[in-house]
């Protein structure tokens, strides 16, 4: 189960905490706050287990409420997290790359002169000439629907 989902049901998964570890208190389960951390390092002191598996047995615990079905709707809201962050993270990759994009083109027109400008365009135009007409067409169709609304 996700730290954050962990932290946003906690209340909720106190009484079933309960019934898994009875040996945790009510201030134990006000210490914990919903960290996992904290729980896993509660459930090794009392319990007498490693730090390995102290986890294993917290993950297992979680992976099996989840499965079971007891809250689906902590089901869909862990999904909806994990959509949601996969967008955002999709998202800042985007925008990463077209402010790299951006940055390479600010540096190519400041150090580059005209001429050289001039060159690679003529290059492009070679290497792509069908790509080049078209574009240019549609450049020029551009230009003559400006001039017809100024008229």
């Amino acid at each position: 189960m996700n730290e954050d989902i962990l932290e946003g049901n906690w209340r909720q998964l106190r009484g079933k905490l309960r019934s898994w570890w009875g040996n945790l208190s009510d201030d134990d389960f006000e210490w914990i706050g919903g960290q996992k951390d904290r729980l896993v390092g509660l459930i090794q002191q009392k319990y007498g287990c490693t730090r390995d598996q102290a986890e294993e047995e917290v993950d297992h615990r979680f992976s099996e409420y989840q499965g079971s079905g007891d809250d689906v709707l902590s089901g869909i809201k862990a999904k909806t997290y994990e959509f949601g962050e996969t967008a955002a993270n999709k998202a800042r990759g985007a925008i990463s790359a077209v402010a790299d994009r951006v940055e390479t083109a600010t540096s190519y027109l400041r150090e580059n002169k005209f001429e050289a400008m001039a060159a690679d365009l003529k290059e492009v135009i070679r290497k792509y000439p069908v790509q080049a007409i078209i574009l240019g067409l549609g450049v020029f169709y551009l230009m003559s629907r400006g001039r017809s609304y100024r008229r």
